[in-house]
């Protein structure tokens, strides 16, 4: 008997797939993207990267083979977590700051944390933890200013890159890079929960207007109130 091919409802959301990027019949292993889930900001990107980070460093904690080859793609995960959570803290902190001027990002962490922090302050956010998160932010682009040198073995002009290290302890890494993913996630979420609560201030803010207004109408019978 020909195996039955799966079939599913996509409802309203979208339907563009093809051999490689489609649905499966493991259900549990079917990922929500696109409009198919609340949208995804750099916050979820972010939190990806940093746990498939934590999932490869425990990965490698349990069986070491491989540990020179995969360095280079687990030290990738989180620097892309690292961007995109400032990529979101830097989107969502201007407004709470009630700044309006427009941030460029650029590539370099320390440049964008910098931007971040300063808004975390502003915000009384607190200084602990962020000492020591700009301390090993440092150390990343010591061994890595452009984000290339685990990307690949050469940068553009064909120089060979990561030449004057030699050993890189994933336990070590993983536990500093545990510590940022973890501060750098609070933040978000911390910034997310003013975002919305400030939106609900405003929201009230509206809402008493309009009472008020409703309510001169109805005292003066003057409908431009």
């Amino acid at each position: 008997m020909a195996k039955r091919k799966a079939t599913f409802d996509h409802g309203p959301f979208g339907t563009k797939h093809n051999s490689l990027f489609r649905p499966g019949p493991a259900m549990r292993l079917n990922a929500c993207v696109g409009r198919n889930r609340e949208p995804a900001g750099f916050d979820r990107y972010a939190s990806g990267y940093f746990e498939a980070g934590a999932r490869l460093v425990a990965s490698l904690k349990e069986n070491s083979v491989s540990v020179d080859s995969l360095i280079y793609p687990l030290v990738m995960l989180y620097r892309h977590g690292i961007e995109t959570a400032l990529k979101h803290l830097v989107r969502v902190l201007p407004s709470l700051c009630d700044d309006d001027a427009e941030v460029k990002l650029t590539h370099n962490l320390i440049d964008n944390w910098k931007i971040a922090r300063r808004y975390l302050a502003e915000l009384d956010a607190g200084d602990e933890g962020l000492d020591e998160v700009e301390a090993i932010l440092k150390d990343f682009v010591e061994l890595d200013p452009r984000g290339d040198a685990f990307r690949y073995p050469e940068d553009i002009k064909g120089k060979r890159l990561l030449q004057d290290t030699s050993l890189i302890n994933v336990e070590v890494f993983g536990e500093r890079m545990e510590l940022v993913a973890k501060h750098l996630e609070g933040c978000c979420y911390w910034a997310d929960h003013l975002e919305e609560a400030k939106a609900e201030g405003l929201r009230w803010e509206l809402e008493m207007e309009q009472d008020h207004a409703r309510d001169m109408a109805d005292y003066y019978g003057d409908e431009s109130w």
